[in-house]
């Protein structure tokens, strides 16, 4: 039940940032605010109609995906593909459907903006095409020059995507939290 109170949890975070929610999405979120709200009468044993009713929720919101795009710099002769298709299972666990995959080649030290492939990105971000970006790891984003500058290092980006009501989802994280 844990689990799926924290799939429920997980899913909500990107259903909640989609800027112009359908009526399905809006609806789903408040059901699923509600849900969250209700404890079972006894957590260690909650009753089979919770956990239908838990299980339920989850469907319906795992059905509601918002759109994604994946980026991603690869080292020269990386089969880019499997690293698309890593990033798009991580995106899918998160609520989004991966519309996008853009990618950089040895582009690493190169300032995000820069970056052919993350102008692809910005480009979807600022047209509003996305509600979730699936990235490798957040090293990806963050050049070893900019480091240091809050600005342009990853807590800059992170609130200039939610700006723009996008989630990032790094998959070494999401991953490391799956194992915890």
């Amino acid at each position: 039940m844990r689990d799926d109170r924290e799939r429920i949890e997980n899913l909500l975070q990107t259903l909640e940032l989609a800027l112009d929610p359908t009526a399905e999405q809006a609806m789903a979120a408040t059901q699923a605010r509600q849900f969250l709200e209700l404890e079972p009468v006894d957590p260690t044993r909650p009753s089979r109609s919770y956990v239908r009713a838990l299980r339920a929720l989850i469907a319906r919101i795992e059905a509601l995906r918002v759109s994604a795009a994946t980026y991603v710099v690869v080292p020269e002769g990386a089969e880019v593909p499997q690293v698309h298709e890593r990033l798009g299972r991580t995106a899918e666990a998160h609520g989004g459907s991966v519309c996008w995959f853009h990618h950089d080649r040895a582009l690493s030290d190169w300032p995000l903006w820069d970056r052919p492939g993350w102008q692809h990105v910005q480009r979807l971000v600022q047209g509003r095409q996305i509600t979730l970006l699936a990235v490798e790891s957040a090293t990806d984003l963050v050049p070893p020059m900019c480091v240091g500058e809050p600005q342009w290092g990853r807590q800059g980006l992170e609130t200039w995507l939610r700006g723009w009501g996008i989630r990032l989802v790094c998959r070494t994280e999401a991953e490391a939290d799956a194992r915890r």
